[in-house]
């Protein structure tokens, strides 16, 4: 194994001022940005030959082929040169990991997915097209392999169900009605984890809450021996507006003419936003797939619960250990306007959470939080499950909108106690340029990738949710990183 040997910690110094020397001169000679990277690389490598006679060592946890712990291994996703990576490391709380010489190269991926510890699957959005995607394993001598390949039909929103990833999207079926509109359904994929196979089945969703509209899924949540997911209405179709015209509540909501652009395009005939944007519903499965009939669960205080980038969804609702389901909205019903040729419903209800007890089939009326209220007073655009009833919140610094822009500052949410801290300890906004994708908890704390403009390189900052407080862990030695999880050796 490889080791950095420091003299003393004050050399350190020595190695991050010619860090910063060669930076300089890179830039003033404008090399390309690849040449940069591993300039800086080569920079700390010289550090550790400047202080090589020291019998002080620190591991380096660089190697792919670093024995496991038996509890398994902590693999990162990292890219440099949009180049990616899965790089090994021993410890998330201290120490360095590099791309140079070092890990496995995958194909870029758009999200990635921890399976019960046994298996990492890259998954690829293809924007309009259909999606493509890879699993990894940690092979019988600890090194990371690719395992199976997948090819699927369009994603927006994933999660694990089973033995199988789930994906999901909102596109056209095979049924059409008398003057050619396409019945809207949710196209639904199953990775299997085991075997490879693909099976894609698409589910009728016109009309799919008895109002008429046409919706698509949130985020997957396995809990209490059922599936939830947030049921996000989406206006209704031209199908709809034919198939259901007593649903329709406002004629001026349906589109004279084509318009939009992108994810917000919409076709004439057709409401292309919600006419509920202060409500949210949550469907509970209890089968093994989305053929059965879910129990619809609806509330009108806050609304829809879900994270959103364009035509992306982030899961917004999470289980506590205790069972209890969270679901948090940030308010995007906010965002809708008219405009001279639309009318649409503008929502009013700020981010707020409520609460679907364990076992239990409808809202408790008892529960609600206006995250508006708390902490920094900032909407939410993103959160996870920590440990307990203890939740990690990403949220804008300059207003609501639906870009992911803005969205430095984190902090944590208390469920029992309705409390929000904001997390102390990141660097600064000013610095702060990105997190990573999805954060990995363990045994009571949440590692969140960070990157910087600073010229430092990106690191794990542990959480620890009960003081808010975050410290400087794993440095990744690249360029950004996307997530964090562990794999156990395959047998």
């Amino acid at each position: 194994m490889k080791t950095l040997t420091w003299q003393k910690p004050g050399q350190q110094n020595v190695a991050q001022e010619l860090i910063k020397i060669i930076i300089n001169y890179v830039a003033e000679l404008r090399m390309n940005r690849k040449f940069l990277f591993w300039s800086v690389v080569m920079a700390c490598c010289a550090g550790s030959v400047l202080t090589s006679c020291s019998d002080d060592t620190v591991p380096e946890n660089s190697t792919p082929d670093a024995p496991g712990t038996g509890a398994g291994t902590y693999v990162v996703a990292a890219t440099v040169d949009g180049v990616n990576y899965l790089l090994t490391a021993e410890s998330l709380d201290e120490g360095s990991v590099t791309v140079k010489n070092n890990g496995l190269e995958t194909e870029t991926g758009t999200y990635w997915v921890f399976h019960n510890n046994d298996y990492l699957f890259r998954l690829v959005y293809n924007k309009g097209g259909d999606g493509t995607g890879s699993s990894y394993i940690l092979n019988s001598n600890n090194k990371l392999e690719e395992h199976l390949s997948y090819a699927f039909k369009r994603i927006t929103t994933y999660g694990t169900w089973g033995d199988n990833v789930i994906t999901a999207s909102t596109g056209d079926t095979d049924r059409t009605d008398a003057g050619g509109y396409a019945e809207q359904g949710i196209l639904v994929n199953y990775l299997n984890s085991l075997d490879g196979t693909t099976s894609t089945k698409t589910y009728p969703c016109e009309n799919y809450l008895g109002n008429g509209e046409y919706v698509t899924f949130s985020g997957f949540v396995q809990a209490n021996g059922k599936l939830y997911t947030s049921v996000i209405p989406m206006g209704m179709s031209q199908y709809g507006v034919k198939a259901f015209p007593d649903k329709v509540t406002d004629p001026q909501l349906v589109a004279t003419v084509a318009g939009g652009s992108g994810s917000g395009a919409y076709k004439e005939g057709s409401i292309p936003s919600t006419q509920y944007p202060d409500h949210a519903y949550v469907a509970i499965y209890s089968g093994n797939d989305f053929s059965s009939t879910p129990t619809i669960v609806a509330t009108d205080k806050i609304g829809f619960a879900s994270g959103r980038m364009r035509s992306q969804y982030y899961q917004t609702i999470w289980a506590a250990d205790n069972g209890d389901l969270y679901v948090f909205s940030p308010g995007y019903g906010r965002l809708t306007t008219s405009s001279d040729d639309l009318k649409r419903v503008q929502g009013t209800l700020p981010s707020g959470v409520m609460r679907i007890k364990a076992g239990e089939t409808s809202f408790d009326d008892t529960y609600y939080v206006n995250l508006e209220e708390l902490g920094n007073k900032h909407p939410m655009y993103k959160c996870w499950h920590i440990t307990e009833d203890y939740f990690l919140l990403q949220m804008y610094t300059r207003g609501l909108q639906s870009k992911g822009e803005y969205t430095t500052e984190l902090a944590v949410f208390k469920g029992e106690d309705r409390t929000l801290k904001p997390v102390t300890g990141l660097p600064s906004e000013d610095v702060l340029s990105a997190y990573g994708n999805i954060p990995y908890n363990e045994n009571g704390y949440i590692y969140m990738p960070v990157s910087t403009t600073d010229g430092s390189t990106p690191a794990l900052y542990k959480i620890d949710p009960r003081t808010a407080t975050a410290t400087k862990g794993l440095t990744i030695i690249a360029e950004s990183v996307s997530t964090v999880g562990k794999l156990t050796s395959q047998k």
